[in-house]
């Protein structure tokens, strides 16, 4: 007597990516449903929902010996935190220059951050678990450089899904000069698509060049006309950028710094002197409401001894921060404790993602449908 399919799939839907990759060789069937788009998403939902979150934050330094940047999923098992290296694909993308660009859905988006190739940048998507990459084509703008006296002054990055449209993409900012004047080009990689297409702009600079994915948008830091602070938002379903406004800082009296973050569903700034020994930091929630943005304060931390810079916000509303030491601290704000987790890594090279184990393939959701559809017929 045959087992149900539909159990089958049930039972296959909550083991772990890799364990599936193996199965994949054992029946034809089971290798057809783990490339199944269906299967795939019921897979990642249910990783998703899971109550374990061990494993569900991403690590990235650069290492105070070899000074090659590292990427480690933190596992918490019962003696406490530890840190498992991922294999970055050497072959492509060399680790002294790697820039992790952000984390969706078990893809992470890697870019080449040497200047060297900022015109022709090498960028890839890569999904750890499944152990399968592809590397994006190239920039619709490299003759952009044809001019010598042309000057690129940075480049940001953006890495995220939209889930009405069912598209990954990249977004790629590049902010050039010329004889004192400046402006920006940017472009936008579709995984659907599998190709680069240039966007509108209107006139800021990114100073904060990590990006914060949330409900299909984008986010960044950004100086406006004026040198006015604000966050430039980028709507990856229609791919248009817009700008939201920062809460009043007047209050403040001292140089500070911000950074985005995101906390269950929502928006955060994170707020923080960079000066003296000491760090005050601030956090902001955003709130929408009939189209319109407002700031709602969450807490105000410190002053804190021996933290270099917040990192983030965790899935239980802790704060991640670096330490003076290159350590990751896990700030509690309710209770007001911090767990250091050593690192070894160098003085301000830390980040943390969110991470979610899963199958989704790197090589765009078109192509997995041209197979399954090849499979049917």
């Amino acid at each position: 007597m045959a087992f149900p399919e539909h159990l089958t799939a049930d039972i296959l839907s909550r083991l772990p990516a890799k364990s599936l990759v193996r199965f994949s060789s054992v029946r034809k069937e089971w290798q057809a449903l783990i490339r199944d788009p269906h299967f795939i998403s019921q897979h990642l939902n249910l990783n998703i929902a899971k109550e374990d979150q061990s494993g569900r934050l991403l690590v990235k330094y650069r290492c105070n010996v070899t000074r090659k940047n590292v990427i480690s999923l933190l596992l918490h098992g019962t003696h406490g935190y530890m840190l498992s290296k991922l294999e970055i694909p050497s072959s492509v993308m060399d680790s002294h220059h790697l820039k992790l660009v952000g984390s969706c859905n078990g893809l992470l988006c890697l870019a080449h951050d040497k200047s060297a190739h900022l015109w022709s940048p090498m960028i890839l998507l890569w999904n750890p678990a499944i152990r399968e990459f592809s590397v994006l084509p190239d920039s619709v703008f490299d003759s952009v450089n044809d001019d010598d006296n042309v000057q690129l002054r940075g480049i940001a990055h953006g890495f995220g899904y939209h889930p009405l449209i069912d598209d990954y993409k990249v977004v790629r900012i590049v902010s050039l000069s010329c004889f004192g004047n400046a402006w920006i080009r940017a472009e936008v990689y579709s995984s659907k698509m599998d190709c680069w297409q240039e966007v509108n702009t209107f006139h800021f600079e990114i100073y904060e060049h990590s990006c914060t994915a949330l409900n299909g948008l984008l986010y960044w830091i950004a100086y406006g006309k004026g040198d006015r602070e604000l966050i430039v938002s980028f709507d990856m379903c229609d791919d248009v950028f817009g700008e939201l406004q920062l809460p009043d800082l007047s209050f403040l009296e001292t140089p500070m710094c911000t950074k985005l973050a995101e906390l269950k569903q929502s928006l955060y700034l994170i707020v923080y002197t960079f000066s003296g020994r000491q760090r005050e930091i601030y956090v902001w929630k955003m709130i929408e409401h009939d189209a319109e943005v407002f700031w709602k304060r969450e807490w105000t931390i410190g002053p804190l001894l021996g933290i270099e810079r917040p990192l983030g916000c965790g899935l239980y509303g802790e704060i991640y921060m670096e330490s003076r030491k290159g350590d990751l601290v896990l700030y509690n704000p309710s209770s007001e404790e911090a767990k250091h987790i050593p690192i070894c890594g160098l003085r301000c090279s830390l980040e943390v993602h969110f991470y979610v184990e899963s199958l989704v393939s790197t090589k765009g959701q078109r192509e997995v449908l041209q197979e399954t559809n090849k499979r049917i017929m």
